[in-house]
């Protein structure tokens, strides 16, 4: 399953407050907040392909069609509209989430099936805008050095982590703003994972089962890092991750993966993730050692730096493709730019 986490584009269509508008013949529901950030998956199949699935709605139009007494009591109970709420009621969550996207596929199918566009539960991908799957993360954890030639005798002992601000996180269709003139950019595509529940002192094979999902990531260092900069890394719209957060069931291997990096089209770096120094249950497994990881939380996998000829400027695109998971592209604007 692809989740994700989007607003309803104030352009975009109202749905209608009465569901029974929508020929579903039961009582109202509360109609849908415009710009309200909420929790969809992405459909694949079918007519409705490409289109986002509010969860948290779709349950509430499911139990009402059931006639249950609170709806959307129970959906918000079940099924939360928050990406943060949704990882911390899992597995309960996930199973609700596969069951009622499936009720969705089949009622989109049907020739005489209810208008769910109406009922505020389909809307096309034109209408919203994505954000971060999971926003505002308690913790962003990082890797340093995590692919490329090892070390002259040995792998280090352990990997090299570090914090990141969850400001520093944006989404799939936010800008990376650079001050003018531009400063040094150094930046890695790779894979992120999302932590499903919380994990402390975990061993390398219970590791996994902490994990929920996994997103494509673009981390960018502007300026030089050094002791007297701690906060490079953490720069505001600094790490971009999405646009989707693919679950587990639909990545069987972590470590199996093709990771593409580019720049204006330019091929920049590929790597498998089997390449990776430390597997990602190492990674988990070290850093909960250290702290809590908890549902929410992000650990970035770490990439292959990328050295550009020249710096970057206003209008450059960057590009990450992670295989099975998703691609993540950004827009670079310099501040005073003029466009």
């Amino acid at each position: 399953m692809q989740l994700v986490s989007f607003e309803r584009a104030a352009s975009a269509p109202h749905p209608r407050a009465s569901i029974g508008a929508a020929g579903l013949g039961y009582e109202a529901l509360e109609g849908v907040t415009q710009g309200a950030r909420r929790l969809g998956a992405l459909l694949a199949d079918g007519p409705s392909a490409g289109s986002i699935v509010d969860l948290n709605r779709a349950l509430a139009v499911k139990l009402a069609a059931q006639d249950a007494g609170a709806p959307e009591a129970e959906a918000n109970s079940l099924l939360p509209a928050d990406a943060l709420a949704f990882a911390r009621r899992l597995p309960d969550a996930l199973a609700a989430a596969r069951d009622v996207v499936d009720w969705v596929e089949r009622a989109v199918a049907r020739y005489d099936g209810p208008d769910l566009v109406a009922a505020g539960v389909v809307t096309p991908r034109r209408d919203v805008r994505l954000t971060a799957p999971v926003p505002r993360p308690g913790k962003i954890i990082g890797v340093l050095s995590n692919y490329g030639p090892a070390s002259p005798d040995t792998r280090p002992r352990g990997p090299s982590l570090f914090l990141e601000a969850s400001s520093a996180l944006g989404g799939p269709e936010d800008e990376l703003c650079l001050p003018h003139p531009a400063p040094p950019v150094r930046f890695e595509g790779g894979l992120a994972v999302v932590i499903g529940r919380s994990a402390r002192g975990v061993s390398d094979a219970e590791a996994l089962d902490c994990v929920l999902g996994y997103c494509a990531a673009l981390d960018f260092e502007v300026g030089a890092a050094d002791a007297a900069d701690t906060l490079a890394r953490s720069r505001d719209g600094s790490t971009l991750l999405g646009p989707v957060l693919t679950t587990c069931d639909d990545v069987a291997d972590p470590h199996d993966l093709g990771i593409r990096v580019l720049r204006e089209g330019k091929l920049l770096h590929v790597v498998r993730s089997k390449e990776m120094r430390f597997k990602v249950a190492e990674l988990l497994a070290f850093a909960s050692a250290r702290v809590t990881l908890e549902p929410g939380d992000v650990l970035l996998t770490g990439g292959l730096p990328c050295a550009s000829e020249r710096p970057l400027r206003d209008g450059d695109v960057v590009e990450v493709e992670v295989e099975r998971v998703g691609k993540l592209a950004t827009y670079v604007r310099v501040a005073g730019s003029g466009t």
